[in-house]
Parts: structure tokens; sequence; C-alpha cells
């Protein structure tokens, strides 16, 4: 099947030219698929992000006028409960500017042009990194994927925030290319890499994980592969990317502190999924919560009015309420809720197509089928390149073994999320274009060992530095890094299952 894939992309049309088909495609799709979601109402968390961008639109218009600021309207839509990162608010707050009554069709067209337009920088930035192959593959998956085009005039911060994910990971492919030979990256490279860091947090707190493991394998890397000029130069500028990242992030961990009166870095959501999600609900309010309201609303309206009663911490109470919930909760029974996340996450990758695209509202089964369908088909494939990406350890060149380095770690922390959080289909796109990679890399891989590539073959034609371990050393450890973290995934993954499925 791979190789006639590959005939295939060899008797297309090359460089650009292919790329613009593809562009016109994804462009054209996405267009006949707006008045199907264009008017749809906006779905749970939508409506907070909407809210918050009006709220920093009035905000800087009162900032522009001189006049009082209203912080009641910014703690109410902003910092809310503080369960969410305000950073598509902020992308929307350009439009409540010039539009401030925006109809929901026009919001929604004004999140596809975004959408669109962040997806060709990261088609810009992979091709710019790993070729014309690797550009083509991402505009295919997932820029035809017809459920990933109906979540690109969505909200929620997941897409866009696995765009960036990748821009992200092409940086850093590209500055441990240079590494590789010896030299540091510059100040300005590290100012990109804190910027989009933290862009990323904003738009999908839980990528934290994924972005500061990054980093942090990124330092240790300088430490070890460059000599001692090079090094300081490095971690200079990795100090500059943390500098940027932990200032951009101030702003909105005081400011929702203060608001919640209790200690916030990013979200204040993780105790009360923790208890949804594995805990018992009849237990989280000490007892049963209030039958009237929703499982995330109940409780919170119980630590409110219990911080208020005692002139307590709201946040603490959420996390003594979650640790009540969770006392029953037994290595079994928390196995077999993972694996029902992982169901969720993964296996249903239309599951927002009723919320988002109801065919009861016009009668249009064919496109509602064809969403599914053919979602279904792309991404069940896409499965298949996700569980060989996991398990590669390859002894081909740098830019092989590298890529597949980043991509185990970046995957592996998004997929963290079924083990802590409640899963939907409504999490997928953000691991989605990290996956278009995983299948150029297959490719890459594929043609590295038709042309029998021998080992140390694609590494520099270095001196080496005194201090620094050897071109064919480094070879060697990034192998042994790669057959690790493939032996921790199954490990976890069979782990999980077992503990599940034992009859204890």
């Amino acid at each position: 099947m791979i190789d006639e894939l590959e005939r295939s992309y060899r008797r297309l049309p090359r460089g650009g030219t292919l790329l613009a088909i593809l562009i016109a495609a994804h462009v054209l799709l996405k267009l006949a698929l707006l008045p199907k979601v264009g008017h749809t109402p906006f779905v749970g968390d939508e409506a907070y992000y909407v809210d918050g961008g009006r709220a920093l639109s009035n905000l800087v218009r009162d900032l522009v006028s001189l006049g009082p600021v209203d912080t009641a309207e910014l703690e109410r839509n902003v910092v809310g409960s503080g369960w969410f990162m305000p950073g598509m608010s902020v992308l929307l707050t350009p439009l409540f500017l010039v539009d401030p009554d925006a109809s929901t069709f026009v919001i929604r067209c004004y999140l596809g042009v975004v959408s669109t337009v962040v997806l060709l920088l990261a088609v810009r930035t992979v091709r710019r990194t790993f070729g014309d192959r690797y550009a083509a593959i991402l505009l295919v998956f997932p820029g035809l994927v017809p459920m990933y085009l109906l979540f690109m005039y969505a909200a929620w911060g997941d897409l866009l925030a696995g765009l960036l994910v990748v821009m992200l990971v092409a940086h850093v492919v590209t500055i441990f290319r240079q590494v590789r030979q010896g030299v540091a990256f510059t100040l300005r490279e590290g100012a990109w890499l804190g910027l989009v860091g933290i862009t990323i947090v904003y738009l999908r707190s839980s990528t934290a994980l994924l972005v500061g493991g990054l980093m942090l394998v990124m330092l240790a890397s300088l430490v070890v592969l460059l000599r001692r000029r090079e090094r300081l130069r490095g971690i200079t500028a990795m100090a500059l990317a943390g500098v940027l990242f932990v200032g951009l992030l101030l702003p909105w961990s005081v400011a929702a502190s203060q608001s919640l009166g209790g200690r916030v870095l990013t979200t204040t959501s993780v105790p009360t999924v923790l208890a949804n999600t594995f805990g018992e609900y009849d237990r989280i309010c000490f007892g049963p919560c209030d039958p009237g309201s929703t499982i995330w609303f109940s409780p919170l309206r119980y630590a409110r009015e219990v911080a208020r009663a005692t002139d307590g911490d709201q946040v603490a109470i959420q996390s003594e309420m979650s640790s009540y919930a969770r006392q029953g909760v037994t290595p079994q029974s928390y196995s077999r809720d993972v694996l029902g996340n992982f169901y969720a996450y993964a296996l249903e990758p239309s599951g927002y197509n009723d919320q988002l695209m109801d065919p009861d509202t016009d009668g249009d089964t064919f496109t509602y089928w064809f969403v599914t369908l053919v979602t279904a088909l792309m991404w069940y494939l896409s499965l298949i390149v996700l569980v060989w990406v996991l398990l590669l350890a390859t002894r081909r060149s740098f830019d092989s073994q590298i890529l597949s380095i980043v991509l185990k770690l970046s995957l592996g922390a998004l997929l963290t999320q079924p083990f802590i959080h409640l899963a939907s289909a409504r999490y997928w796109p953000t691991a989605a274009p990290l996956l278009a990679l995983a299948l150029g890399l297959w490719l890459q891989v594929r043609a590295e060992r038709r042309v029998a590539v021998g080992v140390g073959h694609d590494l520099p034609a270095l001196e080496q530095a005194v201090g620094t371990p050897s071109p064919a050393a480094v070879h060697r450890a990034f192998y042994w890094v790669q057959l690790g973290l493939a032996v921790a995934s199954v490990t976890v993954a069979v782990g999980v299952v077992v503990v599940a499925l034992w009859p204890w």
C-alpha cells in the first residue's frame, strides 16, 4: 500500500504546483462545509471564549478612551472560574473591536479565515524545515479531513494549538541541526521559541507538558553536545525563551489568582476534572451535588459557597472535594476509566459532528455522512502511523533520529490527557498535524532504507570538540533514546490494559 502511495506521489506535480493545488482543494472543501456550520450556536466552552473576546475588546476601548476599566466584566467573562486560559478570547478581540455585535456566522467565518492562515504558516514552516513532501502531507492530513475543517470554524483553541505545535517541532529540529554542527542557536531564535511556546499554552493549557518537556530536552542537549562558548550562547538563548514564557504567563496567573483568591498557575479545572473522570460523582460535594446543574458547575458553586462561608480558598476547597471523591479509586477502576478516555479520544473522530452539524436542521444527511465516513477512514489510517512512530527506533539519518525522538515526546505528552482528563473527540485535532509529520517520517525512513544508508553516513565531518561526545556516540545514543521511549510506550499501554482487564 505504501509503495503504491509513493508511486502515486511521484506522478503528481512537483513542488509549489502540488502545494498550490492542495491549498485550493482545502479552501474549496472548507467553503463547501461553511453553510453546514456557519449558523450553528456556540457549543460549551466556545461561548466562554466569545464572551471573553467581547470583554477584552471593551478593555481595549476603555484604555484607548482613558476611561474607567470594567474589572467586574473582566473577572466575570475572562477569568471566570479559571477553567480556561484566554488565548482564543485574545484571538477574537480584533473582530469585536471592528464589529462589537458580530453574529455567529461572522465569528465562524473569521475563525475559518484565521485557522486557514495559521495552517498555511505551518505548511510554510514545515516546507522550509522538512521539504515539499512533508508540507503536502500536512495539507492532505489534516488539511482535507472533513471533520477537521468543521473544527476550523470552531472557537476552541485545540486545533490552532496543534498547528503551532508543528511549527514548534520544526523549530526544535532546526535547532538540533545547528547543534549537530556545533553551533548554538541565537537569542532571536530563543525569543521565537518562548513566544510560540507561551502562545500554545494560552490556546490549550494542557500542552504545557509538551512545551516544557521540549524545552528541557533542548537545554540538556545544549549542555551535552556543545563546546564551552557555544554552550553558553545556547543556554543564554534558552534562558531568554524561559523568561519570555514566564513573563507572558504572569499577567494571567496573577489576575486569576487575585480574582479567585488562590494560587492559579494556568487553570483551576484539574481537581474537578479528576473527580468527574475517576471519582464518584455522588461524593464530589462531600456528598451529592445540586442535581439541578451540570457535573461541572455544581461542584464549582458548592466550592464557592463553602469558601464564602468559611472565608477560605475556593481553589484549595476544590482540591479537597476532588480528593474526597477519589478515595475509592483503585488501580483497576482507574485503568478502565483511562481506556474509556482513549476510546473517546481516538476512536470517535466524528463525535462532535452532531454538535457542529446536525443533519436534522436541514435534512442534509449526505454531507453529514460524508464528513463522518471520510473522517473516520483518514483518521483510522493515521492511527497506524501513530503506533509505528511510537515504536520506531531507527539507525538511519540524524534527521530521522531527531524527528523520531521529538515526535515520540510530543505525541506522548498529548496522550497523557486520557490519564488525567475526561477525553472526547474534540481533542484529536491537536495531535493530528503531528501525525502528518509522522507519515512524512515513515516515507523518509523507507527511502533511507532503500538506499542502504550506513551508520554514520549522515553524520557531520567535524573535528570533535574537547569535552563533547563524538558524532558516532551521539548517533548511537539517539538510537537508544528512541528504543527507550518505544519500550516505555509499550510498557504503559500493556500495563493499563492488563490492570484494567485482570480478574482481581
